[in-house]
């Protein structure tokens, strides 16, 4: 059996075992999203990823959880993954509300705003290094913030 079906089996069974329909999956309520999210970092955790893939693609964005571990500091992010991330968030005002989510207050942010050439990297940093920031704490934050999709495709 592929890892593609073994996944989709994984999942149906999921949905069955909770009689889950569509419309819990693509609206899910707090009690589900919890559902979702322990059964994504089991599997997340036994390297499972197709079934987390799986997962991201039956519920809305935000709901799954990160593909990287969740107790990464997220300055260990993949260099890449984390310059994309921060790349999409610093083209605009967009970073802001995060920063302050992420507990940066107003002078702060207005220092970065207009210092640095990619505020959210710096915000990611700033924040790591005084208080100490995990990517499922940022995921969090993310989805939080009204940026799920970002959590998803950069985390």
């Amino acid at each position: 059996m592929s890892k593609s079906s073994d996944s989709k089996q994984i999942v149906g069974q999921l949905k069955e075992t909770l009689q889950l329909d569509q419309a819990s999956l693509e609206q899910p309520d707090s009690e589900t999203k919890k559902l979702i999210r322990c059964l994504a970092r089991q599997a997340n955790i036994s390297n499972r990823l197709e079934v987390v893939k799986q997962l991201r693609e039956i519920s809305p964005a935000g709901t799954t959880g990160p593909l990287l571990p969740e107790d990464l500091d997220v300055r260990r992010i993949p260099v890449e993954q984390g310059r994309q991330l921060t790349f999409a968030l610093s083209g605009g005002d967009e970073w802001k509300p995060i920063a302050e989510k992420l507990g940066l207050n107003p002078q702060e942010i207005r220092y970065i705003d207009k210092r640095v050439l990619n505020p959210f990297d710096a915000v990611l940093c700033y924040v790591a290094g005084r208080r100490g920031l995990t990517v499922g704490n940022l995921y969090d934050v993310l989805s939080d913030c009204g940026v799920p999709r970002f959590a998803d495709d950069y985390l």
